[in-house]
């Protein structure tokens, strides 16, 4: 009887866990985009990559979030171009090419062959939008509002749910008790389609030896 008596046990605990569905079953929209945004804050890093258009100029970034610091690859303008976001202060490692294209004297350009070059105060703010905490206030503030309609779906064999904005852009989240964020698509003002992975898993990321601080080179 004993036996008997766990074996139903086990049978009634296996039921009621398939009857209580997935954490997001019962969720909206908005619900759902604010769960993802916890989850990614409380994971404190993530890897993105994926493309992006920034100011008509498409993209790629392969980028490693952790608080407010960012370490990894933007590709723009044809070149693949290293950052370094640390305390607040952007780095820039880029190949000479990149540098003369913005007019700079390809005399002065050489001395930035395989250093990396302090980004002014004044174009840092564009990098800031490459940070973990931007993303969780773009989830938790999107430029478009969010439907109530919840999609359920799989990805890999594991559930998930998609979410739509009135302009199109999508959000999958990852239906369990960690919400993260799985990829997006963003068809706003700066089109985009990203992934998210390595929740939690953390670099060092600091500054870089020696930089070139170009205001220092200008007499400023």
């Amino acid at each position: 009887m004993r036996i008997r008596r766990l074996t139903v046990a086990a049978v009634a605990v296996l039921l009621l866990a398939a009857c209580g569905g997935n954490p997001l079953d019962d969720k909206n929209g908005q619900e759902v985009a604010s769960a993802a945004a916890t989850a990614l804050e409380d994971a404190g890093a993530v890897h993105v990559k994926g493309s992006v258009d920034q100011g008509g100029e498409a993209g790629r970034i392969d980028l490693q979030l952790q608080g407010e610091d960012a370490s990894g690859t933007i590709t723009f303008n044809g070149a693949d171009v290293q950052l370094l976001n640390v305390g607040g202060q952007a780095y820039l490692q880029a190949p000479v090419d990149f540098w003369t294209s913005f007019g700079l004297p390809e005399e002065a350009t050489a001395l930035f062959e395989g250093k990396w070059i302090v980004v002014p105060d004044e174009a840092a703010a564009q990098f800031q939008d490459f940070s973990l905490g931007a993303f969780v206030d773009d989830l938790r503030h999107p430029t478009s509002d969010v439907k109530n309609a919840v999609t359920s779906d799989e990805v890999d064999g594991d559930p998930v749910v998609v979410i739509e904005q009135e302009d199109g852009s999508t959000l999958t989240v990852a239906n369990a008790e960690k919400a993260y964020p799985l990829a997006l698509t963003n068809e706003g003002d700066s089109p985009s389609s990203l992934t998210f992975s390595d929740f939690g898993e953390k670099d060092d990321i600091s500054a870089p030896s020696d930089p070139i601080d170009l205001s220092e080179l200008a007499g400023g």
